[in-house]
């Protein structure tokens, strides 16, 4: 599939600098940089509902290891 996208300049510049510095294909990259950012999209889709759905009794590391007995 080919998507065409149209990106600032200056980011493609530096995109293709850093790429090319570290020896990388750009289109491997970018799949991957896409790829990252769907499962944050999704994490932060799933945060936000585990939030909607709590009681509102949030709890610190410390507190919860002492809630279950650890």
């Amino acid at each position: 599939m080919l998507y065409t996208v149209d990106v600032n300049s200056t980011l493609m510049n530096e995109f293709k600098k850093e790429v090319k510095k570290i020896g990388k294909n750009e289109n491997e990259v970018l799949s991957a940089l896409l790829q990252e950012y769907l499962e944050d999209l999704k994490d932060s889709e799933d945060l936000d509902k585990a939030i909607e759905e709590s009681d509102g009794e949030f709890y610190s590391s410390d507190e919860f290891w002492d809630l279950v007995g650890v």
